[in-house]
């Protein structure tokens, strides 16, 4: 069968939440050079965000909750969701960003039914103050370089008959759609499967996903892609 996977900032949501959480309570200089940081290679995903809840002085949860507000999700992706469930292919969110905005999102869409996964932030009184800490429930013990991991998410939920598709638009998705049968990518995602010659459809929103993926559903027999099948056989055969 089809399982489809995708990404949350950029993706589900047009707008980065994340980024656009930090760049306001951060600082766009300060905010911005721990994300080069991150885009360098000299911190990883989770040492980026735990700096950047680091620099926040204070942000209460009401605070939080009256910032995330500003934010929905695409106007595509309901009925995406919709599609999905009617013909029962499996949809699970995948974020590494952080939960207290990716759930909030998808519950005002009434979308809370798609399971989701993201790294988890916590309110701390200190003082007067309320600082912010993060939790990486679902980091992976091999790889640092995302907080949450997308991929292990993706091959324990996979059978191995299954068709993989990932849909996704920025540098937490590089990994994920290594291991993904279909492609569904955007932004600077398809620079990074250009060059690492990773076969993928553009798409602009959920409207053209639901396009290509509507011939697919009522196959009998659906092809895996043969790098994404051999890099998932790798991962098992180390493990």
């Amino acid at each position: 069968m089809l399982r489809v996977f995708c990404d949350f900032d950029g993706t589900i949501c047009r707008e980065d939440v994340g980024r656009e959480f930090f760049r306001t309570f951060v600082g766009e200089e300060r905010a911005r050079t721990i994300v080069q940081d991150y885009l360098g290679g000299s911190i990883t995903a989770s040492e980026s965000l735990t700096r950047e809840c680091a620099a926040v002085d204070d942000c209460s949860e009401a605070m939080f909750e009256e910032f995330e507000k500003k934010f929905e999700v695409d106007h595509s992706f309901p009925a995406f969701a919709e599609f999905c469930s009617l013909n029962q292919v499996p949809l699970t969110v995948l974020s590494d960003g952080l939960d207290k905005y990716v759930q909030p999102i998808l519950e005002r869409a009434k979308l809370d039914a798609v399971p989701w996964f993201a790294n988890r932030l916590e309110f701390k009184r200190e003082g007067n103050k309320t600082r912010l800490r993060m939790h990486f429930p679902y980091t992976d013990a091999e790889c640092d370089r995302c907080g949450n991991c997308k991929r292990n998410h993706m091959l324990t939920q996979s059978p191995d008959e299954d068709v993989i598709v990932y849909i996704g638009d920025g540098i937490s998705d590089r990994c994920p759609v290594r291991f993904a049968d279909v492609v569904f990518a955007k932004r600077s995602l398809i620079k990074y499967c250009q060059l690492e010659n990773i076969s993928y459809f553009e798409f602009n929103d959920f409207n053209d996903v639901r396009k290509r993926l509507e011939p697919m559903v009522g196959r009998k027999r659906l092809k895996h892609r043969r790098e994404a099948a051999v890099a998932r056989r790798d991962v098992f055969a180390q493990g």
